[in-house]
């Protein structure tokens, strides 16, 4: 790791080139930084995507482009350009995030100043043109709140969004994402806070999202299912944790599960799943090891879910 390179932004791609010209603007400029490193790792975009970033970014310093030549998923992405990282922070972006100005340059003083391994914030989704965000700044007297016991804060909030910046060591000996799940926000909250000391949400925008042309929040039944196996596989790995963080893993699971059940059942609020959801909000159990596996199973055994090809 490079000591003089203070943050690493990660940016994941795929065809945005609509996007990339505000998206790059906004993170070339971002106020503060010493020695910034910017990694951008596309996945086999069929649009001029890569060709921006190359054009924008030419005669910068600590550049590198990841041109891949096989479709893996976004978790697989996030995780290479996470691999290469070699800043004392890294911060992560999709490729249609916009970052105001001073973002970067105020989540690393709350870092530096609370010894905190994770800063993250708010976001907005604007409905604006990307060309309309790229020179917004976040505002003068923002507040924060700050957790030592980084997984508790996490488990008692929502931390969803990309634009969080988190110690490199920390975020590569979480080693990312989980790439048995296909979109990475719920995965790396929780994997990177089980290393983490220390973290700080901002009451602020930290993430301007421009008007969207299209993207897998629109594929409901994607969300509940990589919601649940971030949660599932968590319990299933970790089986040493404390019994408080299990059994908010699997109220969150059983939350997930429920939400997809009221999709796509007839009268499920007859469902056994309704009435252990229930219970997980009035008392949390611990998790049901069995119940948990028949979940997942049937995640699993839907058609229509994007999986990461050839996980790690």
């Amino acid at each position: 790791m490079k000591k003089d390179i203070d943050v690493s932004f990660v940016m994941t791609v795929y065809n945005k080139e609509y996007y990339l010209p505000s998206v790059i603007n906004a993170l070339i400029n971002q106020t503060g930084l010493e020695n910034p490193e910017y990694i951008f790792v596309d996945d086999v975009s069929t649009d001029r995507s890569v060709d921006i970033i190359r054009e924008m970014t030419k005669g910068l310093k600590n550049v590198k482009i990841f041109a891949n030549t096989e479709n893996r998923g976004i978790s697989v992405r996030i995780n290479q350009g996470i691999m290469a990282a070699e800043g004392k922070y890294t911060r992560m972006l999709d490729s249609d995030d916009i970052f105001p100005l001073d973002s970067t340059q105020k989540m690393k003083q709350l870092a530096e100043e609370l010894s905190a391994d994770m800063v993250y914030g708010c976001f907005t989704k604007t409905g604006k043109e990307p060309q309309e965000l790229e020179h917004e700044f976040m505002t003068d007297n923002f507040t924060y709140d700050f957790g030592k016991d980084a997984l508790r804060t996490v488990l008692n909030g929502r931390f969803t969004r990309m634009g969080q910046l988190i110690r490199t060591e920390v975020l590569q000996k979480a080693k990312g994402a989980d790439e048995r799940v296909f979109i990475q926000d719920e995965s790396i909250p929780l994997r990177a806070a089980m290393y983490a000391h220390g973290i700080v949400k901002i009451h602020d925008n930290v993430v301007l999202v421009p008007k969207e042309l299209g993207n897998f929040s629109g594929n409901k039944v994607q969300l509940d299912n990589d919601r649940f196996m971030a949660y599932c596989y968590m319990i299933l790995d970790n089986p040493h944790l404390p019994a408080d963080i299990q059994k908010m893993l699997y109220s969150r699971a059983l939350s997930a599960y429920w939400k997809f059940v009221k999709k796509t059942s007839f009268c499920p609020y007859l469902k056994p799943i309704f009435f252990k959801y229930l219970a997980s909000k009035i008392y949390k159990p611990m998790p049901d090891i069995a119940y948990l596996k028949k979940m997942q199973k049937v995640f699993l055994d839907l058609p229509n879910v994007r999986r990461i090809k050839n996980p790690a």
